[in-house]
């Protein structure tokens, strides 16, 4: 394991132990009972819908954001009047269907105790748009951290029974590697020993796949890696609309989008998460492309536009 590699899960495992400082602000944010009902929120998408299932807010704070200059991010947060202590951001995981396929593009954190209560909310948001966990023939794993592939396991058990479970053959190669999972440290082998729990519950119904892969009709799954070795992004293609769904390529949407170069707690690789991050905003502001997010203000479909030498994210107010 290179030593960028180490350094980073160093900084991932010492992020595990910051949401308990965050967490009472962000239940008292949330007010009494937190979300009372299923968030989901959905739009057409060609030949597709996509639906935007919210299964928790994550506490996020200032320390999980840095960089080389952190008086700027100091200075860009206060400019935006945005935290510092509490900079929640949604999980968000999301329903593709057409008149023959349907599709779960991640499961959120599921019964996962990573960023305390309020999450697995996907299970019900799916319910409350009538589609019941047998129903789903496919599940696009993004990346395989505890947020976008807890909810597929549940008392010991696989939820989406039917479904072909598909990753990049990359991000596979890295949490199911033992020898990367011995060579990390002692606090960041939970996130290894989940993934590999959770990817063996599903057995054979698992496929690997090269960076381009068309997964489903019209979506392709692309490499961004940086956030881990394997993240990928889906860029859909539903005839007269496309997508591109840039899963963790950001974590603030405001914060990222004005400065692509700074880092967030779990990011394997800062620099290559930052290079992936600029080129996608690049091709994003320069197709005009909708964009959705698995951490941006929910639903989470916007577009990403130049601003200077940065970018800006601008949300869809047209769904």
């Amino acid at each position: 394991m290179p030593n960028l590699t180490r350094r980073a899960l160093g900084r991932a495992a010492l992020a595990l132990s910051l949401p308990a400082a965050l967490l009472s602000s962000a239940v008292q944010a949330a007010g009494p009972g937190g979300m009372a009902t299923p968030g989901l929120v959905e739009m057409p998408l060609g030949a597709y819908r996509i639906t935007a299932l919210l299964d928790g807010m994550a506490p996020l704070g200032r320390p999980f954001f840095f960089g080389p200059d952190e008086g700027a991010i100091d200075a860009k947060l206060a400019e935006m009047g945005l935290g510092p202590d509490l900079l929640p951001a949604p999980v968000t995981a999301y329903l593709l269907r057409s008149d023959d396929r349907t599709i779960l593009i991640d499961a959120g954190m599921g019964e996962v105790d990573l960023l305390g209560p309020g999450f697995g909310r996907v299970a019900a948001a799916l319910g409350a748009a009538g589609v019941a966990p047998g129903d789903v023939d496919t599940v696009i794993l993004t990346h395989a951290h505890p947020d976008h592939l807890g909810g597929l396991v549940a008392d010991g058990a696989v939820v989406f029974a039917n479904a072909e479970l598909v990753m990049a053959e990359a991000e596979a190669g890295f949490w199911l590697d033992a020898g990367m999972m011995a060579q990390a440290p002692t606090e960041a082998q939970g996130l290894f020993q989940l993934a590999q729990t959770v990817v063996e519950a599903c057995g054979d119904r698992v496929t690997r796949v090269a960076d381009g892969a068309e997964v489903a009709p019209g979506v392709r799954l692309i490499l961004s890696p940086g956030h881990t070795p394997g993240h990928a992004v889906l860029r859909i293609d539903g005839g007269d609309r496309q997508l591109l769904m840039l899963a963790d390529t950001l974590h603030s949407a405001d914060l990222h989008t004005a400065m692509p170069d700074v880092g967030f707690g779990f990011d394997v690789d800062p620099a290559a998460a930052a290079q992936s991050r600029r080129r996608l905003f690049e091709e994003a502001a320069s197709d005009g492309v909708l964009i959705a997010g698995s951490h941006v203000h929910f639903p989470g479909f916007g577009r990403i536009q130049r601003a200077g030498d940065a970018f800006r994210y601008v949300p869809a107010s047209w769904l």
